[in-house]
């Protein structure tokens, strides 16, 4: 049974649905991996179908909850101690994160505006340019802060890997307008009036959310404008995309939906709409990739970084927040055990695995009774350590450490588990596991085919340094003992 992660986020006409966006972007970067629901207070119908048609259920929260019970209630009625919490919004303050992390396997948060004390295992906080020591949080919170953990749906990431370079129009072009789901003060009518003055626009597309409330002032404004206007509502991630890549420039809040259009590479100028959107409007434009409104309005030349855009948005955010909830995963559900009798069997299973065999210094196929002698003889040595690791009650890898002034170790993951990071925590838990067992710490040495790309990958990852190797085939690797 998949882990469950449980998504708290609220968006409404007034506050917009930029929590709700960017958690529905973790959830599908999680989906093959974890069962996924939300938790949404008074959703709207409209809301809802947003959710569902990502696939997700939505829990609802209504009016009988009330908000300074709600921890409590979701603590008492969601929650086993086995699940992953993550919470996106700025009412859940310090008090309402320690009632769910007493009761939580895990808790994350999403964060852009630092201003309470953090309970949770984990921030998340897309925006660049905040720094770890503007945080209060427990020593135990790890930050993943900046684009490397940008949260964007799937369409805008491939976007990034596939950018390529524009070339700017001095006339006839397009513009990309959306302020976000809401729009409570209708800046989308303040982004047209800029582009009815400039020449060099001939048209407009606009997208609008389905809390967008001012329908009959932007009816009314596209019927006097001389602007060709094209109006779009509640599109999906896909065409977000397309629409976005056709156009030469945009105006956006510096929000969710700015870092989107940076996907696309093209000019972004921006209108801040809210003050917690203070961070990042700063950091764009004082890194050249995004200008101010004004800077439209007023004429003034394009500063764009093409280079710096394609730096900073790899398309890979999604691969390091999955990896990273995997190990929240096991940190909840997985263990270690030595090694017994009985697991001679399993043992041969996966060292006889075609993959575990090309990998190996001896590629030939293992007998069972030569197997089952080099096995008792492991067992038997005291300068042996040799450990399974299980996830929810099944053994999915096997490290085994030997024992001579430094620990020589060798580990394989069971073949249907691969391509899940329990290598890399394998490793990195079982180092733990046996500077316990031995009550001391000591340093490790690992032995890696140079062909072995995952191997040499997660030990890199992993602190490990290439030493020289007296193995030709070889790269010898070192992790000292801290």
């Amino acid at each position: 049974m998949r882990t469950k992660v449980l998504l708290r986020a609220d968006g409404h006409n007034r506050m917009g649905l930029g929590h709700v966006v960017r958690s529905l972007a973790l959830a599908k970067m999680l989906e093959e991996d974890f069962e996924c629901q939300f938790i949404v207070r008074e959703p709207s119908q409209t809301l809802r179908q947003l959710i569902e048609s990502e696939g997700f259920p939505v829990v609802r929260l209504n009016e009988r909850v009330l908000p300074a019970h709600e921890a409590q209630y979701i603590a008492h009625h969601f929650l086993r101690g086995d699940e992953i919490v993550v919470l996106d919004g700025y009412h859940f303050d310090s008090s309402y994160q320690e009632t769910i992390k007493q009761v939580a396997g895990k808790l994350v948060c999403i964060d852009d505006i630092h201003q309470t004390h953090f309970w949770a295992d984990t921030i998340i906080n897309h925006t660049s340019g905040i720094s770890t020591e503007e945080y209060q949080k427990e020593d135990y919170a790890q930050l993943m802060l900046g684009f490397e953990y940008v949260l964007l749906r799937q369409p805008f990431l491939d976007a990034a890997k596939h950018r390529s370079p524009r070339k700017e129009k001095s006339k006839g072009q397009a513009a990309f307008i959306c302020m976000g789901g809401a729009d409570p003060d209708n800046a989308t009518i303040k982004a047209l009036a800029i582009c009815a003055h400039r020449e060099d626009v001939s048209e407009c597309h606009v997208v609008i959310g389905g809390a967008y409330l001012h329908h009959d002032q932007l009816n009314d404004f596209c019927k006097r404008s001389e602007l060709k206007i094209n109006i779009y509502s509640n599109l999906n991630a896909d065409n977000m995309v397309v629409l976005m890549s056709n156009c030469d420039l945009a105006i956006c809040p510096p929000s969710t939906v700015a870092l989107e259009y940076l996907c696309t590479g093209h000019q972004l100028y921006l209108m801040q709409t809210a003050d917690n959107q203070t961070y990042l409007h700063q950091y764009l434009t004082e890194n050249k990739l995004a200008q101010n409104w004004t800077d439209l309005a007023a004429g003034a030349k394009r500063t764009a970084r093409a280079e710096v855009i394609n730096r900073l948005f790899d398309g890979k955010s999604d691969r390091r927040l999955l990896k990273h909830f995997r190990a929240l995963d096991y940190d909840m559900h997985c263990g270690f055990r030595k090694a017994t009798d009985g697991d001679m069997l399993l043992y041969f299973k996966w060292a006889n695995d075609p993959m575990t065999r090309q990998q190996s210094f001896h590629p030939e196929p293992i007998k069972i009774e030569d197997h089952r002698a080099w096995f008792q003889q492991k067992m038997a040595d005291p300068k042996v350590m040799m450990y399974i690791m299980q996830y929810k009650g099944k053994p999915v890898g096997q490290i085994r450490f030997g024992i001579n002034g430094v620990a020589l170790l060798s580990y394989s993951i069971d073949p249907s588990e691969r391509g899940k990071s329990f290598g890399t925590y394998m490793v990195k838990q079982s180092i733990k596991e046996l500077a316990k067992d031995l009550d001391r710490p000591i340093n490790v040495v690992g032995y890696v085919k140079k062909d072995n790309l995952a191997s040499n990958k997660a030990l890199s990852n992993l602190g490990f340094e290439p030493i020289k190797s007296d193995r030709e085939t070889s790269i010898k690797y070192l992790l000292k003992a801290s």
